[in-house]
């Protein structure tokens, strides 16, 4: 399990808490929410979707409590990836053809 998926796991459990260091010594809530927030955002600049991920303003902006935290789903989102099929025909090296991709071969 990946750094990312078990503070995800955290964040759907409502245990965001767990991942703090406890070296850090976080005791007040204005603390304890800062470290929140400042995962909240690590996950959002991670989501799998890079769509859905933030530009450095908005980070910024949510970390400095200017903005709503993002609503993130509970459960992380599994990563889709689209590679672009061209033609059959396409005569350029190094092109992927349907063919080629059900052979595993380039």
């Amino acid at each position: 399990m990946s750094l990312v998926e078990w503070v995800w796991d955290l964040y759907g459990c409502g245990n965001l808490g767990l991942a703090v260091d406890k070296k850090l010594a976080i005791t007040d809530d204005d603390g304890k929410r800062q470290a929140e927030f400042l995962m909240i955002v690590g996950l959002w600049c991670a989501h799998p979707d890079h769509n859905l991920r933030p530009s450095v303003r908005q980070a910024i902006q949510v970390l400095n409590f200017e903005a709503a935290i993002p609503d993130l789903p509970r459960k992380m989102p599994v990563p889709v990836f689209h590679v672009p099929l061209t033609s059959s025909s396409s005569s350029e090296p190094g092109s992927i053809t349907n063919t080629s991709l059900e052979a595993g071969g380039r």
